[in-house]
């Protein structure tokens, strides 16, 4: 029996499964949305801090808003390398695929 909760609707009425999205896509999402909430936050502080004359803070939050782009750059090179290595991996699983196509195209020509 189908799980009706994977299957939504299409604007012709019919039925195709969703696709799960992999933990890691939905990390870098959910990180993504947080250094931007971060950033804003905190150049809202560094505003608040000119307009009081309140400078020596400056420094504490510049530091806060680069520290996390700096690991939110480490992250997406570590996805970038992973999603690579699944490429690289899926196409030694499935090298038929190019022989047919190179098979058809000789039938061809």
């Amino acid at each position: 029996m189908n799980n009706i909760s994977n299957y939504k609707l299409e604007g012709d009425n019919n039925m195709k499964k969703q696709e799960k999205k992999e933990f890691s896509k939905k990390l870098l999402v959910q990180e993504s949305a947080l250094i931007w909430i971060v950033t804003l936050a905190l150049v809202t502080l560094s505003f608040i801090c000119v307009l009081t004359g309140a400078y020596a803070e400056l420094p504490w939050l510049t530091a806060m808003v680069a520290l996390p782009w700096g690991a939110y750059g480490v992250s997406q090179a570590y996805y970038y390398k992973k999603a690579e290595k699944e490429n690289l991996l899926k196409i030694k699983q499935n090298p038929i695929k190019e022989k047919d196509s190179k098979q058809e195209e000789k039938a061809k020509g």
